[in-house]
């Protein structure tokens, strides 16, 4: 489907915005563009009235494929993104997309990190300081933060974690410094006006990802010396033992989508209220089979049951975050969409 009329750039982000409701477009205004963005932006939304439906589908799709354009050209360059855009839509409107995408992505800082192993990121960056780590690690896709941070020595890891959670807005000129030390491997042009990046849930983001020891080290460094800031981090993580505060309806996608031997290794470190959650969602079969799994396993590492358990909040937050579930903060239930 193609646009029946022509709209500018700032007329499809205030269309983008208005369809995605007040709540939601308020936080994408304060946290991606400048002042004199917002008020472009927000004089364009005062000139709308009725926008058809299909106007508003039109730039949801546009809007679908430019964030997986980008996503692809990030994680493997432009072949890689060419190639599965092409499954998707055909030659002519991947190559029309990843066109104005790659433009874009010249005002990404160390976005050529991304493509970057993270052992090899790890053995280019342990030796900075640990706010130039934190700043690197705020740009990196979760997963490669996550094994960065882990792979630092324990008594740098909260210090780190903590420079995550509390960076806000980091002034060009910072940035562009950064990008000197690490010229060999930045291309990017540093956009003119401040950049969001890093806070809490940056750092929950990847928390939510390393393996539970380093986890625990870090949480309890920062219930330390900074009670308030892991207090504020553990409200937003969702840990193994929180599967007791999801909806049974949740819980029993949940189980569709995990192994059966990362949930018997789970439940070897599990307490009994989540024992008890996770029967009471299985058939009488199935729980039974569960059972005798456990009880014949034998003796198991710690560390496997930690990672078993952190697979299944993997499991967890995929569903979240693909909306099949919803794993809402602050104690309240999980429910199903």
């Amino acid at each position: 489907m193609s646009m029946p009329v022509k709209l500018s750039g700032i007329q499809k982000t205030a269309i983008l915005l208005i369809t995605l409701g007040s709540d939601l477009s308020a936080k994408v205004l304060k946290k991606t563009f400048s002042e004199e963005e917002i008020e472009k932006i927000t004089g364009e939304i005062s000139m709308f009235e009725n926008i058809p439906r299909d106007i508003q589908k039109i730039v949801l799709e546009e809007f679908l494929q430019f964030a997986q354009a980008r996503e692809y050209l990030m994680r493997g360059g432009f072949d890689y993104a060419k190639e599965l855009l092409e499954k998707a839509m055909g030659n002519q409107k991947a190559v029309e997309i990843l066109e104005k995408v790659a433009v874009n992505l010249q005002n990404v800082p160390f976005s050529n990190l991304r493509k970057t192993e993270a052992k090899h990121l790890f053995n280019f960056i342990r030796d900075e300081h640990p706010q130039t780590i934190a700043l690197i690690l705020t740009y990196l896709h979760p997963e490669q933060s996550s094994m960065i941070l882990a792979a630092l020595p324990p008594e740098q890891q909260a210090d780190v974690a903590k420079r995550v959670a509390i960076i806000d807005r980091i002034a060009p000129e910072v940035i562009k410094e950064v990008e000197k030390v690490l010229e060999r491997k930045m291309s990017m042009i540093v956009p003119h006006h401040e950049q969001n990046t890093g806070g809490i849930k940056t750092l929950v983001n990847i928390l939510n990802r390393v393996d539970r020891s380093t986890e625990k080290t870090i949480l309890e460094e920062l219930e330390t010396n900074d009670p308030e800031l892991a207090d504020e981090i553990r409200k937003l993580m969702f840990v193994f033992e929180d599967i007791i505060k999801l909806h049974d309806v949740a819980i029993q996608r949940v189980l569709r989508e995990v192994e059966q031997k990362d949930l018997a290794k789970a439940m070897r470190g599990s307490n009994e209220e989540v024992a008890e959650r996770i029967y009471k969602n299985m058939s009488k079969r199935a729980a039974d089979m569960l059972r005798e799994e456990i009880q014949f396993m034998g003796p198991v590492r710690l560390r496997d049951v930690e990672e078993a358990q952190q697979r299944i909040v993997q499991v967890i937050r995929r569903l979240d975050e693909a909306g099949e579930i919803i794993v809402a903060r602050g104690g309240e239930d999980a429910i199903v969409l």
